[in-house]
């Protein structure tokens, strides 16, 4: 037979495959692993990221030969050098083995006596196109069952999970990929390597902003195959060590995510990716995991949320996205519906108004007749006439803002305008809209420099409206050249970063094709979800936590990246709403049902009494003058008041009277002081 011509070690290579495949699904896992994340090695010492990583992976294996493996080119020698001087090894060798080498039984001969394979990054689909059914792929099987060590980056971390991405159709972004779930670029097959059975690999994880996607390979396996996977994300620069016995620790830079189903939820059957809720986990550097419990070791210290209470009455509307495109439309057009089409609508906006513009003209189209815009500057802070329109107004719309401009020459300037604006949104119930970059403002937390190939974020105060939550727009925004590769590493990492190092309860992420709608009522505060694109969140819970402290040389300043034992996290499509906290206020929110009050103020003009009446019980009046400042006010429990403005001696001239009813509608008229 021709078996008779074969050399002898290869039949023996063939009677051990033989066993494998018999056994494959009842083998347990007696290798070790080590999947990278990718990015540049650093081989030049011993306070590298990769060191640790490395000499873990040379000291599980038995002879400690390590064999550096590509589909089609060779590496340097200064990286095999690496693991001879640093990290131990005692033969290091790099080998090219494509689709006809994979078949070369000699080759295949020399490699087997290797005990640790370490693959290089390139495309997974090369490596899975010219190893699949080849001797290759028996080879790493039987040295990963033999107790052998294999080492994967980028794609070579790809092709070592259970189920692989292995890219047929090209690369596959989160983008498009949490919008439809069966999206033609998610390629995965469970017919490869499967080292890990019921676990997918992603590499580059925060730098390319693979979140979405991850989730998204996790949903449609389920969904096609019935079977649940648990994903594992990997930085760059970072590692993650899997011992036999499936204990998991964490090595390098950055960190990485292990996501995983809760108990009795499911995927919605919708073609966009919906859950609520996933469990996560982040590791940082030495940090381990058990991948058979998900038991975490102990690490950092209790993340205590700063605040855990909503109190605003208003409705918010918050949009992922700059652009006057059809998702902004939407909100535009709900929110101009909210109230009366008479209402004062305040546009605030930097120094490029064409935005704002934009906004304004969408707004007249949709029926509102009173829009203004209005720089925010600390000149403009002072204005008594915007103070005076800031009192009258319901509506207000914040778009192409710088956030410092608005916020310390504008917002806490202690000027007319600013103090009227403050006084509205943290006691009247009005109407806002916070429009892309925006976005952010309306929260506790601000998050700068967020839209980063790097992870060197920055946090400040915003409004504080929304205080149990940090929001971050434009999570896919693209460079004006288009690439995508690491622009989503900011976004990505901001949100772990914020609630960890600031106590944020929650994290929103938004795009340019989605916002929410928060408002608070039934003693709780919340948002539903709109647009094509599913909304992410993610919620603290009884979470301990740390900053990622290593670096990529072992000197320097760290990413600014958070790492913790257990969150949730949860994708919204449109229509789904989500509890963020407990809310509570004298006001128990805008509810769309009450009808505003019906009062009269008169005489007006008037030099003696000025009579209020109301067909509803008023809880309080305010009363300003032109300028701004506050010459009145009273608390009440009841539907009439009498102001004795000649006793009072108010100056002749313009007020402005605000009259509160329950729920803090508020209705402002002028009156005249004769």
């Amino acid at each position: 037979m021709m078996r008779d011509f074969l050399p002898t070690r290869l039949m023996c290579l063939l009677a051990l495959f033989s066993v494998y495949e018999i056994n494959l699904s009842a083998s347990d896992n007696k290798g070790s692993l080590l999947i990278i994340g990718g990015g540049s090695e650093n081989i030049t010492s011993t306070t590298s990221w990769n060191y640790e990583a490395f000499c873990w992976a040379v000291d599980q294996s038995a002879n400690k030969k390590v064999a550096i493996i590509h589909y089609a080119t060779t590496t340097s020698s200064a990286f095999e050098n690496y693991f001879k001087t640093y990290c131990g090894a005692s033969e290091v060798k790099s080998f090219v083995v494509n689709s006809v080498g994979a078949n070369n039984a000699s080759l295949m001969d020399e490699i087997s006596g290797y005990d640790l394979f370490y693959f290089r990054g390139g495309d997974q689909w090369e490596y899975y196109n010219q190893w699949k059914g080849r001797l290759m792929e028996d080879v790493i099987h039987n040295k990963f069952n033999s107790g052998g060590v294999l080492c994967g980056t980028s794609a070579g971390l790809a092709i070592l999970s259970g189920t692989t991405f292995v890219a047929e159709h090209g690369e596959c972004y989160s983008n498009g990929a949490v919008k439809n779930t069966n999206l033609i670029t998610i390629t995965l097959r469970d017919d490869f390597l499967r080292m890990m059975p019921g676990f997918v690999y992603d590499s580059h994880y925060t730098n390319r902003g693979r979140l979405g996607r991850l989730a998204a390979f996790m949903a449609h396996w389920k969904k096609n195959k019935n079977e649940s996977l648990v994903g594992i994300g990997v930085d760059e620069i970072t590692a993650l060590a899997i011992s036999p016995e499936g204990e998991a620790t964490a090595y390098g830079a950055g960190t990485v995510s292990i996501i995983r189903e809760r108990n009795g939820i499911d995927y919605s059957t919708s073609a966009a990716l919906a859950i609520d809720s996933l469990e996560i986990t982040h590791l940082s550097h030495r940090r381990s995991i058990n991948l058979n419990t998900f038991e975490v070791d102990t690490f950092g210290s209790a993340v205590e949320p700063s605040s855990t209470i909503e109190t605003t009455p208003s409705k918010i509307y918050i949009s992922g996205g700059d652009k006057l495109n059809t998702t902004n439309e939407s909100l535009l057009e709900k929110f101009t519906a909210e109230g009366s089409s008479e209402d004062n609508t305040i546009i605030f906006t930097g120094a490029d108004q064409s935005l704002a513009l934009e906004y304004k003209a969408k707004l007249n189209e949709y029926g509102a007749s009173h829009v203004h815009i209005y720089e925010a500057t600390g000149e403009t802070s002072n204005s008594s006439e915007l103070a005076s329109l800031i009192r009258s107004a319901q509506k207000f719309l914040f778009v192409g803002n710088n956030t410092y401009n608005l916020i310390t020459l504008f917002y806490n300037s202690g000027g007319a305008a600013a103090n009227a604006l403050k006084e509205a949104l943290e006691s009247r119930a009005i109407y806002l809209a916070f429009i892309g970059d925006n976005a952010r403002i309306c929260g506790q937390v601000v998050v700068g420099n967020y839209i980063s190939a790097d992870a060197n974020l920055a946090v400040s105060n915003g409004f504080g409206l929304i205080k149990t939550a940090t929001i971050i727009p434009k999570t896919f925004e693209r460079p004006q050249s288009g690439a995508v590769t690491t622009y989503w590493h900011g976004t990505n990492a901001a949100i772990p970063y914020a609630m960890v190092s600031q106590g944020v309860k929650n994290g929103i992420w938004l795009n340019d094709d989605n916002y929410i709608l928060f408002k608070g009522s039934d003693n709780k505060a919340g948002f539903t979800a709109f647009g094509t694109s599913p909304v992410f969140v993610q919620t603290l819970h009884n979470t301990k936590g740390e900053l990622v402290s290593q670096t990529y040389s072992g000197t320097g300043n760290p990413d600014t990246k958070a790492a913790f034992d257990f969150m949730y996290l949860s994708f919204l499509h449109e229509g789904q709403e989500y509890i963020l906290a407990d809310f509570e206020s004298s006001a128990t929110g805008i509810d769309e049902e009450l009808e505003m009050p019906s009062i009269k103020m008169f005489p007006n003009p008037t030099s003696d009494k000025l009579n209020i009446s109301s067909s509803v019980k008023l809880v309080g009046v305010r009363v300003y003058n032109m300028i701004g400042v506050r010459v009145y006010s009273r608390v009440l429990n009841d539907k009439e008041l009498s102001i004795d403005v000649s006793r009072l001696n108010f100056p002749k001239g313009i007020y402005l009277v605000e009259a509160y009813a329950l729920n803090n509608r508020v209705v402002t008229k002028r009156v005249v002081v004769n």
